[in-house]
């Protein structure tokens, strides 16, 4: 893998991205053009290839939400924890006690940042609001996360 930084730090699933969605796309597409094609027809495939279309869009909603919420709801959780001890390790004080309050998208951000760098970061942040977006274009020094799910 090469460097993290902030243009390649996105992941994908191949099995998901690439395989899954794509093919649940096109049958789609083909159900929802055998809808149309039907629909003057008043014929048992219409009901039949809608009742398809439904599906495959449930299916893709609700695999698309299995593959994302706990793991991604778990992350967010260690991430914010990692986030408190690291500032604890660097400051001696807990993050909670401190005038610093970010959301979590901010903190997500945020640790992508290397100690050195972090303390002002985060100051700069609280200081001007930043976004998640305008605090990983103000790293200086990447830290990469590449346990992410």
């Amino acid at each position: 893998m090469s460097h993290q930084n902030f243009k390649n730090h996105r992941k994908f699933y191949p099995l998901h991205h690439f395989i899954f969605y794509p093919f649940s796309l096109v049958l789609l597409i083909v159900s929802l053009f055998q809808v149309f094609k039907n629909i003057n027809h008043n014929s048992s495939f219409l009901m039949i290839w809608s009742a398809i279309s439904a599906v495959v869009v449930l299916i893709i909603v609700l695999s698309f939400m299995l593959r994302q919420h706990y793991a991604l709801g778990l992350q967010d959780r260690l991430i914010i924890n990692e986030f408190k001890f690291r500032y604890f390790a660097l400051t001696g004080n807990r993050l909670e006690n401190s005038t610093y309050q970010f959301s979590d998208a901010q903190i997500f951000a945020l640790r992508f940042s290397e100690d050195e760098d972090l303390m002002e970061l985060m100051h700069q942040t609280a200081q001007n609001g930043w976004s998640s977006s305008k605090i990983k274009q103000n790293i200086k020094n990447w830290k990469a996360d590449d346990k992410r799910i």
